[in-house]
């Protein structure tokens, strides 16, 4: 799984923005016991520039849900000022006389259990030997735009002499002043404590990778493998290096099978089974996170709304894989197998169709609706990247579609990162009718037509596969009515109607083998459901034409 706040602004607007009129906010960190468990107490001081400041308490992140257990103790130190309950269970009310400087306190209590496990990584690790946290899981915080340029201060003094530290924006910066749009702060990862770090400062990017646990391959092989991917990142983005990138590598209890990474601000964080390697798999995850360093961090700024995440993640989903492969970091049959699985996702979405506007209003948490962006993405990607390549002769490709991009925000006052603008980026390259096409597969849900062939390195096929298919609209989950029900399908043979209260689902997208779950409420009683919604689809998937030999230094193009 992996995280990532899309509100941002570029590396351009960081150094010409004023300071936010909301002026510094600093937190002040020390190590503490809260009953028998590790903790940090935290003192967290800004200026109120309102009569009431809403305040944000973490109550899920990732998969964690619940956290807002974590924050113990929380108390206004300001005499006169008072922290009441807000509207939702994440907010406080501070209510302050304006321009008064405030202090809070609180205590970060960990949850995890002894055996840990996914999704433990996702709440505030504070153990006896080390710490690992983000802003938004762990802190407490005045709510401030995503886009204002904050000067944020964290004092880690408290912190015992000689402990390793690492963060975001540097090591071992035991009072660490940091001026950055605060979605940069809201995303910044701190860890201390039982770490081996490894360092190396070549190509114009500091590379930090810190390690913990007995792994099935070394620290050195590992840092040597996320050197080169953020060498060859360098390299492709030409326009902009990335001065600094932070690796965190942790074991989870279970032997092999469990893994999670998650992407920061400069940062990432991987959790590996302790028998696991550093495959094919967690080299496309780095490339996938650092690629975010420039796509979109290096665009210019974006709304949150994440109607333009068919881009920013699924152009991204693309070269994660292409760029590796360029750089032999994988072999072509390891990009063609997951090209291929991603296409897959594609093809066989029940929400292909969808548009963003619909998309929009749909629970993104998990199912089809948090797929689809990246899916639909990619395939965009590859037919894009294709039909430049066909117009030009290969004198361009996609590739210089995102460097544009990047250009375009080196100004002193960048333009946002719109659909509008990304669109006019691809009409440098193709024809009115062919970013008509893009506009339409990327915002009504028009068809991706995929390439008949990859250059002289692939051919497109068909093959059988069997997929899910509840049999109706599963829009119907977010509404909690049914709709949509395909009188021909398996919903309706085991008694779905449309206009049925549902109140409880289980749909394993990934897995046919298992039988959908319905409670839906019929004449007025409460009913259980179980049906098979398993079928049999014919897919489109790419199969190498070159024998394997030569397919270890096959390009896509």
């Amino acid at each position: 799984m992996t995280i990532l706040v899309l509100v941002v602004a570029s590396a351009a607007a960081q150094a010409q923005a004023p300071d936010s009129p909301k002026g510094p906010i600093a937190f002040r960190f020390r190590p503490a016991l809260v009953g028998q468990k590790r903790a940090f107490h935290v003192e967290v001081s800004f200026r109120a520039t309102q009569a009431i400041t809403p305040i944000v308490v973490p109550t899920s992140w990732g998969d964690a849900p619940h956290l807002e257990a974590q924050t113990q103790n929380l108390e206004v130190l300001t005499p006169g000022a008072t922290l009441v309950a807000g509207a939702k269970l994440g907010l406080r009310e501070l209510h302050a006389r304006p321009g008064q400087q405030i202090a809070l306190a609180y205590d970060v209590m960990p949850l995890q259990t002894e055996w840990f496990r996914h999704p433990q990584e996702h709440m505030a690790i504070i153990n006896e030997d080390y710490f690992l946290f983000n802003t938004e899981n762990a802190l407490v915080y005045p709510k401030l735009p995503f886009t204002d340029i904050v000067s944020a201060t964290f004092d880690w003094r408290a912190l015992p002499q000689g402990t390793p530290f690492v963060t975001s924006f540097g090591v071992g910066q035991r009072l660490l002043r940091v001026r950055a749009p605060w979605y940069q702060v809201l995303d910044a990862l701190f860890a201390g404590g039982n770490f081996r770090v490894t360092e190396s400062h070549e190509n114009e990017t500091s590379l930090v990778l810190a390690a913990r646990g007995t792994w099935r391959f070394t620290d050195a092989g590992a840092f040597a493998q996320i050197r080169r991917v953020i060498d060859t990142e360098n390299k492709f983005w030409h326009v902009q290096q990335m001065p600094f990138f932070l690796v965190t590598l942790a074991p989870f209890d279970e032997k092999s099978g469990d893994n999670d990474g998650s992407g920061f601000t400069n940062a990432f964080m991987l959790f590996l089974s302790h028998e696991d390697t550093f495959d094919a798999e967690r080299v496309r995850l780095l490339a996938h996170e650092m690629f975010h360093h420039w796509n979109p961090m290096s665009m210019g700024s974006v709304s949150g709304d994440d109607s333009l995440e068919w881009f920013t993640e699924g152009f991204t989903v693309y070269y994660e894989a292409a760029i590796p492969l360029r750089a032999a970091l994988i072999s072509y049959a390891d990009y063609l197998e997951y090209l291929n699985r991603r296409l897959e996702a594609y093809e066989t979405s029940p929400l292909r169709k969808v548009t963003t506007a619909a998309w929009k209003k749909m629970s993104h948490s998990s199912g089809p609706a948090s797929v689809l962006p990246y899916a639909r993405g990619a395939a965009l990607a590859l037919w894009a990247d294709t039909a430049i390549r066909e117009r030009s002769d290969g004198k361009f490709s996609l590739d210089n579609v995102m460097f544009d991009l990047v250009e375009e925000a080196q100004a002193p006052k960048p333009p946002e990162l719109s659909e509008d603008r990304v669109f006019r980026a691809f009409a440098r390259y193709l024809g009115p009718e062919q970013v008509s096409m893009i506009r339409s597969m990327a915002l009504d849900g028009a068809e991706v037509p995929l390439p008949d062939r990859l250059g002289g390195c692939a051919r497109l096929g068909q093959v059988t596969r069997t997929v899910v298919d509840p049999g109706f609209d599963e829009n119907s989950l977010d509404t909690k009515h049914i709709a949509g029900v395909d009188p021909e399908g398996p919903a309706y043979r085991a008694g779905i109607r449309d206009g049925q209260e549902v109140f409880r689902w289980s749909i394993y997208h990934d897995d046919p083998s298992k039988d959908v779950l319905l409670g839906v409420v019929i004449d007025g009683k409460k009913e259980m459901i179980h049906y098979s919604a398993a079928k049999q689809q014919i897919v489109a998937q790419y199969q190498a034409t070159v024998e394997e030999k030569l397919a270890r230094t096959c390009t896509p193009f």
